[in-house]
């Protein structure tokens, strides 16, 4: 799997190039690409299958007999929905890649046909074939899966038919352990396998009891014969027959899509965008990566602009834009990838605005496969922004507890002071009121964070906050 029963492992490519101007002044680097490669491993090994198999068609015949199952109609075919989606109130481009499509050529080794007459799938010397669909999440995996980014969702009506839960949720690679997973059969008798699950993430829905399409079914983990964090999403008909949901001249299983909107074979698009301090250190898993994201910086400091794609492919090309404070361009400058073909990559660049550069809110653009993405970071001092006026004053920082900002002028009515963490998201908002405004800190974890204030959607003044 991509991550995915799969070993996920970094190329590194040679350091990029940089253009030589004179230090501190207007300046930025040349592409540097670093792509993912996954080596495929037997994710479900022929017992578990069967053992599945098994346990899955004993609890039919229970819940039939106790009238909590329907009888399969085949006339009320499935129609499938995107098994995935994120949590209530986070907001990305995207968060995932297919690692692996279902294999329809039966031999093997090294014998690969997924749905669209290509090769990606895998099988093992074993005999195994792959089965399923792989859906990775990406970037920062094991970031998304502690923070409870990625849901599973029921991409179909229906009702549980099996669920395992309670079994460890950050594999590596290849275990005897089981996965945690929840089995939902449709109107028409087809059965849909949601694997690798979080541990304790999973429905309070027990077997016998039905799910609405688009319902929540548990948190995308890496349990059971897993490279890191990702869905294993399996289907099979009222006769117990694969099913692979993707409609293609070689797929061998159905002749028609299940999907109700199929997603493109390659599915170009940006899942992330950043600008960063550093660039990001993916770690061993099953660590956490350190993303080095920041969103404040000096008109001296080292930039780092991050691209995060998915299916990017040889000869793709990106436009990158700077923009400065008035929406003029500081800089643009075309990149075209001539590295290969890959299913998840990262791009960066690095620049240094220079002396004199406008303080305030800066954007970073980039154009890929005709969609425009944007980033804003911020310039200016760690302090009060020069531009500002000293309009006030604030203070302590470091602080344990709390953080007040002293106005010169009673500030105006629309008037915001906003507390953002390095990665840019918000933390804390309060309107200013009086000279003095005062935010208790409360549950706001021990890190560098940025205050921002505002007036009518205008910035005003920005600088550091340290929290003990």
């Amino acid at each position: 799997m991509a991550y995915i029963c799969t070993l996920m492992k970094f190329l590194l490519s040679s350091s990029f190039i940089l253009t030589g101007l004179a230090l501190f002044s207007q300046e930025h680097s040349s592409g540097h690409l670093i792509p993912y490669s996954p080596e495929p491993l037997e994710c479900i090994s022929a017992e578990q299958r069967a053992s599945i198999l098994a346990e899955i068609n004993a609890n039919k015949s229970e819940l039939y007999a106790q009238n909590k199952l329907p009888q399969p109609i085949p006339s009320q075919i499935a129609f499938l929905n995107w098994p995935l989606r994120l949590r209530t109130g986070l907001n990305l481009y995207g968060y995932h890649g297919i690692s692996a499509q279902v294999d329809h050529d039966p031999t093997f080794p090294n014998n690969l046909l997924d749905y669209n007459c290509g090769t990606r799938t895998y099988d093992t010397p074993s005999g195994y074939n792959h089965a399923g669909t792989d859906i990775f999440l990406w970037p920062f995996s094991w970031n998304k899966m502690d923070s409870l980014d990625v849901e599973i969702i029921a991409a179909e009506a229906g009702t549980i038919v099996g669920k395992w839960d309670g079994n460890f949720d950050r594999s590596c690679g290849t275990n005897t352990g089981n996965w945690n997973a929840v089995f939902v059969q449709h109107a028409d008798g087809s059965v849909a396998w949601y694997g690798h699950m979080k541990n304790g993430s999973l429905t309070t829905k027990i077997n016998g009891q039905t799910v609405t399409q688009g319902e929540y079914l548990g948190v995308v983990g890496s349990s059971g014969n897993s490279s890191g964090p990702h869905l294993h999403f399996e289907l099979y008909d009222a006769g117990n027959n694969l099913i692979d949901p993707y409609s293609g001249s070689c797929n061998s299983l159905n002749s028609v899509s299940w999907w109700n909107a199929q997603r493109p074979y390659i599915d170009k698009a940006l899942n992330h965008i950043a600008t960063n301090d550093a660039p990001p250190v993916f770690n061993p898993c099953p660590q956490q990566d350190t993303k080095n994201e920041q969103d404040w910086f000096l008109d001296t400091d080292t930039i780092f602009l991050m691209t995060y794609q998915r299916d990017m492919r040889n000869g793709d090309t990106m436009q990158i834009t700077i923009y400065r404070p008035d929406n003029s361009v500081w800089s643009s400058w075309p990149w075209v990838n001539s590295w290969g073909d890959f299913g998840a990559s990262y791009v960066y660049w690095w620049m240094i605005a220079g002396w004199g550069e406008a303080h305030g809110q800066w954007t970073f653009e980039a154009v890929y496969n005709n969609q425009v993405y944007f980033d804003y970071f911020y310039i200016g001092s760690l302090g009060i922004n020069e531009s500002a006026g000293a309009i006030l004053s604030t203070g302590p920082s470091p602080t344990n507890d709390e953080f007040s900002l002293t106005f010169k002028d009673q500030p105006l009515e629309n008037t915001t002071i906003r507390i953002l963490g390095i990665d840019g998201k918000e933390i804390l908002r309060k309107k200013a009121s009086g000279l003095k405004t005062t935010l208790a800190l409360g549950d706001v974890q021990s890190g560098i964070y940025l205050w921002m204030v505002e007036e009518n959607g205008l910035l005003l003044s920005t600088g550091k906050l340290v929290r003990n």
